[in-house]
């Protein structure tokens, strides 16, 4: 009885450590991307905090994210390689046909990750801006920022610029996305009035596309915009 109670035991040991050298096998793709992707991690957060990126490291970090994508497929490393390819296209010693070159592949990266991770309002904005930039019909662009707003509808850092890009596009929307635009507009003046004003003030925002948007229903805001401009 007791030898057969020791076979048993040492058979669940050996499962064990097969079911855990299993896993292991299995989980090392992913952690050997996390750590070869995690100077394109740092370099991207220090990026967002300062406004400030070092040039000559990008193709070395556009590198780096394609090698982690080989080693596995994963949504956070192509909307990280897209980000690259974005600063990139602003980097002053590239050509225009680089630049240009350079906002299309972030596009392409920024896609592939929205198709495996469709509620990411950041990178859908992101698509639309740049297909804006290179002149994409408007069916191309007008369906990524609605995406951008139907995904997170309440993004601080995403509103005001949502905002603008949609008043750009308005003539060319139908019901749903002006309907869009025109919350995005009161979800703005409710909590970034300050930077709305700036922006109207700069002409980046034009008060005349914002009284149409809002419509009859939001007099009290346009009045309450139009009252900052007539003190």
């Amino acid at each position: 009885m007791t030898g057969k109670s020791t076979a048993h035991r040492y058979a669940l040991i050996l499962i064990a450590a097969i079911t855990a050298s299993l896993l292991l096998v299995l989980s090392w793709p992913r952690l050997k991307a996390s750590l070869h992707y995690l100077p394109v991690d740092t370099a991207i957060s220090k990026y967002r905090e300062s406004r400030e990126i070092d040039t000559g490291q990008l193709g070395g970090l556009i590198e780096r994210a394609g090698e982690s994508i080989a080693i596995h497929d994963h949504y956070r490393y192509w909307d990280g390689l897209s980000e690259l390819h974005v600063l990139d296209s602003q980097n002053p010693a590239r050509s225009f046909w680089e630049r240009r070159r350079a906002l299309e592949e972030s596009i392409s990266a920024a896609e592939k990750a929205v198709r495996r991770a469709p509620t990411k309002p950041r990178t859908w904005l992101r698509i639309a801006s740049a297909k804006e930039y290179l002149a994409y019909p408007s069916g191309q662009v007008i369906p990524a920022l609605k995406m951008s707003i139907l995904t997170g509808r309440v993004e601080p850092t995403l509103m005001l610029t949502r905002l603008e890009l949609g008043l750009r596009y308005l003539h060319m929307m139908d019901a749903e996305g002006i309907h869009l635009v025109r919350d995005q507009a009161v979800l703005t003046w409710t909590t970034q009035k300050r930077p709305m004003l700036k922006r109207i003030e700069s002409g980046h925002l034009g008060l005349a596309l914002l009284r149409e948007v809002m419509g009859g229903s939001n007099q009290a805001i346009i009045s309450d915009i139009e009252g900052h401009f007539d003190e």
